[in-house]
């Protein structure tokens, strides 16, 4: 008989990778000196120059005279002698200032009402912002203007800006609805086997739907991944708003791991079918053990019920009622049993909805091939909280791509067996402060009993009477405290593959590189 100790705790952490924040950076510097020699990569990038300092040192100009080969630019105050030219470079593109003639002998303008600060001109100066936040606020851009040159703006000027600016760095949007059978054959081909797919209106030919699933994330997910897949919805902004819809699972280090995506014009049961369709079609093959995790979308549940009729559908029990969360984790029938008799005490109709649900909602009923125990749609939200600010953008990059980039090169430092989270999970088990009685029966079996509970562990079997290790595929804090009292401890062993680092790094990252730099467009 042995004792151990250990101190496990929820171990249910999504790994999402890091978005950078964003950050207001002027055009220009506070001096924005121009000088005799200043180069600039067009006359237009000089206009864009001069006035910006006209702007920020409180001067009003005109622009004398504008051809291939020169730019003059004068004060527009009559009687002041401050003009400055710039000509064409040999290079054939760029623009030297050559001249500049005396300074300025006017008594300059109100800076807060400068007509030099022109809708392109604001647009130009605010495009790195919008590039990265193209939701930022007219506010937010009038604070940052007055900051930075002291202009007070019309509200609708710095709206216009703004639109201007989205358009000229993601393109406008009635556009992209043009380029969609265009950017369908460009992506199916460079991704040969992919599932690529859009869906007109049949009277008028307007725009409905877009679906994108990549051959190589579908082979990392059956390959690669735990078979539980996260769907939801979420709304995009703007124009013609719509919902992305999306497919989600986790990795074998609980990294999000994207499936599928689709754009469409509402969330409602025929979208949802069609996505399912599309999902179905994608995946190429019937995988025996398939679990789906949702929280109840309109029309979802039963459009997996039509597509994937022997598809394990489980509710995510963070939107359900809090007093019953004890139920939903619970791992064994027995336990289930007895916390079912306690909700049924305190209100027969919540025991009564809560039998008649035909999805799984408790952790005691879900499938032990599956390998995952979630009973939360966390990796749904985590996706749509981190393709936030591509919700506005008509083209985003294909931030799936760079996802995996950026993990195929982490993981070329791991040297363990294990994903580091699953390295983790283990160092955690068997470090917790749990006080814990062993009698061992055979060199496999053993009866662990704590204060107030007792099981069964069968390490041969991968088997606790707790449920833990048979549903979720890593040891149990129980089966932990047999585990510990062997000899020459072989932890990977007793985790299922899907955490193993090789699979991981061959399935999950398969040709990860290829194709990074291809464009997804997500319509507004």
């Amino acid at each position: 008989m042995y004792q151990y100790c250990s101190n496990i705790g929820d171990y249910n952490d999504i790994i999402v990778d890091d978005v950078c924040d964003d950050l207001f950076v002027p055009q220009i510097d506070e001096a924005n000196s121009l000088f005799v020699g200043s180069r600039f990569d067009d006359s237009q990038s000089f206009k864009q120059a001069v006035r910006s300092a006209a702007i920020l040192k409180n001067y009003a100009i005109k622009i004398k005279a504008s051809d291939k080969s020169r730019v003059i630019v004068t004060c527009a105050y009559r009687g002041c002698p401050w003009r400055i030219r710039a000509s064409l470079c040999h290079d054939g593109h760029s623009f030297e200032v050559r001249k500049i003639e005396s300074s300025h002998l006017c008594p300059g303008v109100n800076r807060a009402g400068n007509k030099q600060a022109t809708t392109s001109w604001v647009a130009h100066e605010i495009m790195d912002i919008v590039k990265r936040n193209p939701d930022i606020t007219p506010k937010d851009i009038s604070n940052n203007l007055e900051a930075t040159y002291g202009l007070s703006l019309p509200y609708m000027k710095i709206w216009r800006s703004r639109e201007l600016a989205r358009d000229v760095m993601f393109g406008s949007v009635d556009d992209n609805y043009m380029w969609v059978p265009t950017l369908r054959y460009e992506l199916l081909n460079r991704n040969v086997g992919s599932h690529i797919t859009y869906m007109c209106d049949s009277r008028s030919n307007a725009f409905k739907r877009f679906f994108v699933s990549f051959k190589v994330c579908i082979e990392g997910f059956i390959n690669g991944c735990r078979h539980l897949i996260g769907v939801d919805a979420c709304h995009l902004k703007s124009k013609y708003l719509g919902v992305l819809l999306s497919a989600n699972c986790l990795d074998g280090n609980n990294g999000l791991y994207t499936i599928a995506y689709a754009v469409a014009e509402s969330e409602s049961k025929k979208s949802w079918e069609w996505f399912m369709k599309n999902l179905l079609e994608s995946l190429a093959c019937d995988i025996e053990n398939l679990a789906f995790i949702s929280d109840m979308e309109k029309g979802l549940s039963e459009a997996i019920k039509l597509i994937f009729p022997n598809a394990e559908h489980r509710v995510c029990m963070r939107h359900q009622w809090k007093n019953i969360w004890t139920a939903a984790n619970s791992y064994n029938l027995h336990d289930l049993q007895k916390k079912m008799e306690e909700i049924f005490k305190i209100s027969p109709q919540v025991h009564s909805y809560l039998s008649s649900l035909s999805c799984k909602w408790s952790k005691a009923t879900f499938s032990l091939h599956i390998k995952n125990h979630y009973n939360t749609n966390n990796m749904s939200e985590s996706f749509n909280a981190w393709v936030e600010d591509a919700r506005s953008k008509p083209v985003v990059e294909l931030i799936v791509m760079e996802q995996r980039s950026q993990r195929k090169i982490i993981s070329a430092s791991w040297r363990s067996q294990l994903v580091p989270h699953v390295e983790e999970y283990i160092r955690d088990i068997t470090t917790r402060k749990v006080h814990y009685i062993i009698r061992q029966s055979t060199s496999s079996r053993a009866e662990i009993e704590g204060i107030h509970e007792r099981h069964e562990v069968d390490i041969e079997m991968k088997f606790c009477s707790c449920g833990f290790w048979q549903i979720s595929g890593l040891p149990c804090i129980h089966s932990a405290a047999f585990i510990g009292t062997t000899q020459h401890i072989l932890w990977h062993t007793y985790v299922d593959d899907h955490y193993y680092l090789n699979r991981y790094s061959n399935n999950v990252l398969i040709n990860c590189l290829l194709h990074a730099m291809l464009v997804c467009y997500i319509f507004r």
